[in-house]
């Protein structure tokens, strides 16, 4: 299935507009740096696994600086496993992703000094 990526909490992996395909999540996808398709206080998050810690699932947008949403994994309903932005299709490595997440203190930093939010 394709959805289409709302809003800006993904970027700069994924942009407003950009499409995403999914597939039923299952426990082997359980995996730092996964981006996955949630449901979190009453509303769908489209945001990367950051932290697993027993049955505690951390998810976060790429483009947020702290907030977080924290689930078990019966509420991850798919995972991403492409993404395209018109016909090109995108680069989702998990690797960045985590290695972005790590940033976000220097992001967080550098933001307030360029006046970046």
């Amino acid at each position: 299935m394709k959805i289409p990526v709302a809003g800006k909490s993904m970027e700069p992996f994924l942009q407003n507009g950009d499409l995403v395909v999914l597939k039923r999540f299952e426990e082997n996808d359980l995996v730092n740096g996964k981006i996955v398709l949630a449901y979190f206080n009453n509303a769908y998050v489209l945001h990367r696994i950051v932290r697993i810690k027993e049955d505690a699932v951390t998810l976060a947008g790429d483009g947020n600086i702290q907030q977080v949403e924290i689930i078990t994994n019966k509420d991850i309903l798919a995972v991403v496993i492409d993404a395209y932005r018109g016909d090109k299709e995108l680069i989702i490595n998990t690797l960045l992703g985590q290695i972005w997440y790590k940033l976000r203190v220097i992001r967080a930093v550098y933001g307030k000094i360029f006046g970046i939010k």
